[in-house]
């Protein structure tokens, strides 16, 4: 079960500065690990934030640094397979970046899209990867994310929109092969 973390019991840094008699700028610096802070002064101030269970701010961090360490991942649906292995190797990928994946899912509506994308948008996600719903024939409200300089990478199913980032697959070349492969090697079922 998760704690009740209420707000008026958080510590935060400036509480940390004030009891440790440090600007925050310091407080700050040394829970970095910075090399302009002592060794002393960043064991007392690592050590005071653990005993008081300090946590980052990481909406804080994230307005000051305009990043979220966050991907938007907006998919058609999750039951399938292939979006079950594509999910796999999205988050595999982001956690060795330290990134967090945040999925949503259209159900093949372009309305939920929309919805999703403005959602995601608001959290300040730091880029897209996208599989446009089967209802998606417009693409303005991805042109709107492009627009403000934010990321997209579509798969599967692709918008056509320049300065974007596109994966394809060759089903019909793989499918072509594979039958290829199969009658060469004897097989008629």
């Amino acid at each position: 079960m998760f704690e009740d973390n209420k707000k008026s019991n958080a510590i935060t840094i400036k509480d940390i500065a004030v009891a440790l008699h440090l600007s925050t700028a310091t407080v700050s610096r040394a829970l970095r690990d910075s090399y302009q802070i002592s060794i002393e002064t960043k064991t007392r101030v690592k050590e005071y934030a653990e005993q008081h269970n300090y946590a980052p701010n990481l909406i804080a961090q994230s307005l000051r640094l305009h990043k979220s360490k966050s991907i938007g991942v907006l998919l058609c649906s999750i039951p399938n397979h292939f979006f079950s292995q594509v999910i796999s190797g999205i988050e595999s990928a982001a956690i060795v970046n330290n990134y967090h994946v945040i999925i949503t899912q259209s159900h093949e509506s372009i309305d939920r899209e929309k919805q999703n994308l403005q959602f995601l948008s608001k959290r300040n996600v730091d880029g897209f990867l996208v599989s446009i719903s089967t209802e998606t024939n417009t693409y303005d409200h991805f042109k709107e994310i492009i627009d403000k300089n934010i990321p997209i990478v579509f798969f599967d199913r692709i918008a056509e929109i320049n300065n974007t980032h596109k994966v394809r697959s060759r089903n019909l070349e793989a499918a072509y092969e594979a039958t290829k492969h199969l009658i060469a090697n004897g097989f008629k079922k």
